[in-house]
């Protein structure tokens, strides 16, 4: 009887988008997009882990600590900025390419579907981006 009641009168949870638009960018992030060839090549000198491998991602965090830990106060105070831009504004190209091959289509089909669940409208989307190469690409 209780735990009924409980049930039925327990506090409803918001729904929260499953998708989190933008990125705030830490030091040890800019550090590791800069240096990431760096960073996989100590990581595979050091543990033989191979870049993309289940076992290498346990010495990444090491790995990124170690180039931070060579850097001095200049360079740190300066990739802080870096963050601190890239946070406020947006990343350099390279890094917008990323992130497009990686999260773009999610980003469109979650618009998408909450435009459709919210207002009950279809959306037709036209997308276009730079790849590494900087060519334009079209996409629907």
């Amino acid at each position: 009887m209780y735990k009924t009641w409980l049930f039925n009168n327990k506090k409803k949870k918001e729904r929260k988008d499953m998708i989190k638009y933008g990125r705030k960018w830490m030091p040890r992030m800019v550090i590791y997009q800069q240096n990431q060839e760096e960073v996989l090549k100590r990581i595979e000198d050091e543990s033989r882990a191979k870049p993309g491998a289940p076992g290498m991602f346990k010495h990444y965090q090491a790995a990124v600590k170690r180039v931070m830990a060579e850097l001095n106060e200049d360079e740190l105070e300066k990739v802080k900025e870096t963050a601190e831009e890239w946070s406020n504004n947006f990343p350099p190209p390279e890094v917008q390419v990323q992130v497009v091959r990686k999260k773009g289509l999610a980003y469109i089909e979650h618009f998408l579907k909450e435009m459709w669940r919210q207002c009950g409208m279809r959306v037709f989307v036209l997308s276009a981006w730079k790849n590494e190469q900087g060519e334009v690409l079209f996409g629907m």
